[in-house]
């Protein structure tokens, strides 16, 4: 006799968000050039068809994966006033897990991902970053905003060379909090 249970339906955006989460984690921590389909399906616990059907390919799930990390809008929301003191307390929130310089510093093994990286960044980060701080030389300023802090996030996290100095840390925060309101106050 037949099983009268019905099958499990699949709730597919929480099945996308911890795909995205684990691909998130694992590129962050092994590199695109590092990582197969099957180990980021691994993570997440899903089948590696099944990734494959929601992002079509590796360098669709780095995308997806990538530009869901790179949620710069919700910062933009916020006046320009104190803009470098709360970008500061972001990146020195422990609670927070930031693993878009990871993926990116990961990522330049390979000229497939650096292309990606590089149209991501640009579309998802300067772009609107450059937008919302108007002229003057608005996408230079965006730019140096960027490598400041894929830097400061890349050294106070991933590296943390300031905790073995006394001091270092408050300093470098004061430091990076006020060059960048400068750049963003440039207008």
């Amino acid at each position: 006799m037949k099983s009268l249970t019905k099958p499990k339906r699949r709730d597919a955006p929480k099945t996308k968000a911890k795909i995205l989460a684990a691909a998130q984690k694992v590129f962050s921590e092994r590199g695109y050039s590092q990582v197969g389909i099957r180990d980021i399906a691994a993570v997440a616990g899903v089948s590696s068809t099944l990734l494959l059907r929601y992002f079509g390919s590796k360098m669709g799930l780095f995308e997806a994966a990538l530009v869901d990390a790179m949620h710069v809008e919700v910062l933009l929301q916020e006046g320009k006033d104190g803009f470098g003191e709360l970008l500061t307390k972001l990146f020195l929130d422990v609670n927070q897990d930031i693993k878009p310089p990871s993926i990116v510093a990961l990522s330049i093994g390979d000229a497939e991902a650096v292309a990606m990286t590089t149209r991501v960044t640009e579309k998802h980060v300067l772009v609107p970053l450059a937008k919302w701080l108007g002229p003057p030389d608005a996408r230079v300023r965006a730019l140096e905003i960027v490598l400041l802090a894929m830097g400061f996030v890349l050294y106070t996290r991933q590296i943390p060379l300031m905790s073995a100095t006394k001091g270092a840390d408050k300093k470098m925060a004061a430091w990076f909090a006020q060059t960048v309101q400068a750049i963003v106050d440039q207008s």
